[in-house]
């Protein structure tokens, strides 16, 4: 059964624009999927090396975004455009339990040594209905051509190749049709295959993924894996490591795959920067998108160029 459950992660630093984009996401696919969900991580990042809470995110204003993302989420509910919220709230039992079943019981912290999200992820995983989730950050940014859904084309493919185990649209507004590669920038390295392209990087800004396959690799941390976890915990230099990583050395170890496909009727654009002209902009860069506009300087980049679109707008 090609059943989908389509999720969106929230966290407080999607305040500003939410309300914007997680529509746009969820009208994309609504038809296609069985059920929506959000995910909303409230869990302050703990402090690494390189990240500190009190910096970076003062206790007082953290909590004022937390009450915020969690009125959007369930203003989203109630206004039917989705089905369920799983608030993720600190000291919750489920970390422990994701741990255990993800992380070999080593990795317990909420995010990544960087302050980005960690068991949010795998909670996006765990906690869908069916077998195959389909899931954003809020940020992203969908085109997709009318009667098309890539998560459709994506399900067909991942049921009959047997050690492909999630997929994406392209990444960026492709340049020169289907062959085009899914971006202008060199890396990921990518083949050629039938539907698209080929790679064993498995981020985590978009995916569909099948949750089956998923659970034959568990726990992610195994092997040389969690001994080198152990190693960076120990010496509290680069921990936790990022769930893409984890993800990415884990599934190609043991010659899982990501697809990208190659059909031009679908692709992403991501914001790395939400300064208050993006957010400004956000609106028409939206309605834009969802028509196939994009700026000519945009074309193959899947970060979105804000002085393009400044031109454009």
């Amino acid at each position: 059964m090609n059943k989908r459950s389509l999720q969106i992660n929230l966290s407080p630093g999607d305040v500003r624009y939410a309300e914007i984009t997680v529509p746009a996401l969820v009208e994309s696919h609504r038809e296609r999927v069985e059920e929506v969900f959000v995910v909303v991580d409230c869990c302050r990042p703990q402090k690494t090396k390189i990240f500190d809470p009190d910096l970076r995110l003062p206790l007082r204003e953290f909590q004022e975004r937390v009450d915020c993302i969690r009125q959007i989420a369930q203003d989203l509910k109630n206004n039917g455009l989705i089905d369920r919220i799983e608030f993720l709230e600190p000291e919750s039992p489920l970390f422990q339990e994701l741990s255990k079943k993800y992380l070999s019981g080593v990795v317990t912290e909420t995010h990544d040594y960087g302050g980005c999200a960690l068991m949010s992820y795998l909670a996006a995983i765990e906690l869908a209905r069916h077998r195959f989730v389909l899931h954003y950050d809020a940020d992203m940014l969908l085109y997709q051509a009318p009667g098309y859904d890539w998560s459709t084309e994506a399900v067909e493919f991942l049921e009959v190749e047997s050690k492909a185990i999630a997929a994406i649209p392209r990444i960026s507004p492709p340049r020169d049709g289907k062959e085009s590669p899914p971006s202008r920038n060199e890396w990921p390295i990518v083949t050629k295959v039938l539907n698209g392209f080929r790679d064993s990087w498995f981020s985590t800004q978009c995916f569909i993924l099948d949750r089956e396959k998923l659970a034959r690799y568990l726990p992610l941390l195994q092997g040389r894996a969690l001994l080198e976890v152990l190693f960076v915990k120990f010496l509290k230099r680069g921990y936790p490591r990022s769930p893409e990583v984890m993800l990415s050395k884990r599934l190609s170890s043991v010659g899982a795959w990501r697809l990208n496909l190659a059909s031009t009727s679908a692709w992403l654009l991501h914001p790395r920067t939400k300064t208050n002209e993006y957010i400004e902009l956000l609106p028409k860069i939206v309605a834009n998108v969802c028509r196939g506009i994009v700026p000519a300087d945009q074309l193959g980049n899947p970060d979105l160029d804000i002085q393009a679109w400044r031109a454009l707008l």
